[in-house]
Order: structure tokens, then sequence, then C-alpha cells
């Protein structure tokens, strides 16, 4: 079954994804190159088109359109139960 989150996310370059409460969710890149960063974690990630990652902090993430636009898709199914994702407004 896909849910919302399943769906595409389409990110304008620069764009900014924030999210809270993302442990074990995958990040996953489908065009384009993301950058995500992670509160408490001293190193970025960059991931390119077919890559994925998965957030493996319990704060705040960001994802951003790295130069280019880009398109991505997060699976809920990785979520940690406890600490539901949310994206943060």
């Amino acid at each position: 079954m896909t849910g919302p989150r399943d769906m595409p996310i389409y990110l304008r370059a620069g764009q900014l994804l924030p999210a809270r409460g993302g442990a074990r969710l995958e990040v996953k890149c489908l065009q384009g190159k993301l950058w995500i960063t992670q509160e408490g974690d001293p190193q970025d990630r960059i991931i390119g088109s077919g890559e994925s990652f998965v957030l493996d902090r319990a704060g705040l993430s960001v994802v951003t359109a790295l130069g280019d636009p880009a398109l991505l898709v997060v699976h809920p199914g990785r979520v940690n139960a406890r600490q539901p994702f949310r994206l943060a407004a």
C-alpha cells in the first residue's frame, strides 16, 4: 500500500526539507543530489541519483536539493515507532 510519504517529493535547488524524529527513516534520491544534515552529527552526507541514506539521529534532520532540483522518496516503514517522523513546518 502506498502512503503519502511514498510519493516522490520535488525540491527546488536550495530548497530545504526539515524533518523531526526521522531516525531509521530511509531517504532515497531519485534525481539530482541531496545534502543531508542531522542534529548532533558533525558529518553531513551528499547522495546522488539512485543512492539512499538511513537517518540515524532522532533530532532535526534537514534534506536540501544541492545545486539543481531533486526528486526524493522517504520510506515510512523505517520510522522509529516511538518517535514518529513528521515534516517540520
